[in-house]
C-alpha cells in the first residue's frame, strides 16, 4: 500500500501506485493518478485530473493541476500530463489546460524544475529541460528538449524556445527562441549566437557545432536580409540537419524569432 502521513487527504478518486510516497499536509484532490515511485512532499497539492508518470518528486509546497488562469475558463474538464524521473522543487506551479488550447498541459520526463517554476495553461515542455528559480512560462508556450530557462525568466504567451536553447536569467522572451542558441535580455530580448559549451556538453560533435556556427554567420550578416540569409543556408548547408532546423523553426515562427544580434 502507498505510505500516506495521518495528516495527508487524499481523495477516493485518486489511484497511487503501491510504493507512492505522501507526507505531511498533502491535499490529493480529485482524479489524481501517481505511478511507482513518486513521492510528494509537505504542503503540495495535486488536484485532478492528473497522470503522472514514473518516479517523478514534488519536494514541498507544489500546487500540480490547478485551474488555468484565464477568465474564459468555465470548470471544464482539461488536464495535466507528466512524464517520468522529474523533480519539482519548493512551490512549483503547474497548471491545467483549457479547451481553446487543447485541454492538456503537458510536461514530458527527466526535467529539473527549481523554486518557484511557473508552467501555465496549455504549454507542452519536452525531455530533458531545466527550469532556474522563478522560470515563468505563460500559457500555450511550447519548450523542446533540452532547453533551459534562466531564473527570473518569462516568456510571452504562444511563443516557442527551441531545443538546446539557452534562455538567459532575468529575459523577457515575447517572441521565439532559436534552437541552440543563447538568448538573454529584457525588452528587448537578444541572441548571443550559439550555446557552443551546452552543445558540447550534451554530445554535439565539433563538425555540429560548426556547423551551427556557419548557419549563425549568415542569418547574422549585416550584408544580408533574413530571407537571404535562409536561403544561403538552404543552398550552403542543406546536407546539415541542424541548420535545416534553424531555418524551418524561423519559417514556422508566428510571433516572430528573436533574431537582434547582442
Amino acid at each position: 500500500m502507498a505510505q500516506i502521513h495521518p495528516t495527508a487527504v487524499v481523495d477516493e478518486k485518486a489511484r497511487l501506485a503501491d510504493d507512492v510516497v505522501i507526507g505531511p499536509y498533502v491535499v490529493i484532490d480529485g482524479e489524481v493518478e501517481l505511478a511507482s515511485g513518486c513521492s510528494v512532499g509537505p504542503f503540495s497539492r495535486l488536484e485532478g485530473p492528473i497522470k503522472v508518470g514514473p518516479r517523478n518528486r514534488f519536494v514541498s509546497h507544489c500546487s500540480i493541476g490547478a485551474p488555468p488562469q484565464d477568465l474564459k475558463f468555465k470548470g471544464d474538464p482539461t488536464r495535466v500530463e507528466i512524464g517520468e524521473n522529474n523533480l519539482f522543487r519548493e512551490f512549483v506551479t503547474v497548471h491545467r489546460g483549457t479547451p481553446g488550447g487543447g485541454g492538456i498541459t503537458r510536461l514530458g520526463s527527466h526535467g529539473l524544475f527549481m523554486v518557484g517554476t511557473h508552467v501555465a495553461h496549455d504549454c507542452q515542455i519536452g525531455d530533458n529541460v531545466i527550469f532556474a528559480n522563478n522560470g515563468t512560462l505563460a500559457g500555450h508556450v511550447h519548450v523542446g528538449d533540452w532547453a533551459t530557462i534562466g531564473a527570473f525568466t518569462a516568456v510571452h504567451q504562444f511563443c516557442f524556445v527551441g531545443e538546446y536553447a539557452f534562455v538567459g536569467g532575468g529575459t523577457m522572451a515575447t517572441k521565439d527562441c532559436l534552437p541552440f542558441m543563447k538568448t538573454v535580455g529584457n525588452r528587448p530580448a537578444r541572441c548571443f549566437g550559439p550555446n557552443s559549451i551546452g552543445l558540447a556538453r550534451r554530445g554535439f560533435s565539433a563538425e555540429r557545432r560548426e556547423t551551427i556556427k556557419k548557419a549563425w554567420r549568415l542569418l547574422y550578416s549585416s550584408k544580408l536580409t533574413t530571407s537571404d540569409a535562409l536561403a544561403r543556408i538552404e543552398a550552403e548547408l542543406a546536407d546539415a540537419p541542424d541548420a535545416m532546423r534553424l531555418v524551418e523553426f524561423i519559417r514556422a515562427s508566428e510571433r516572430g524569432a528573436i533574431l537582434s544580434r547582442g
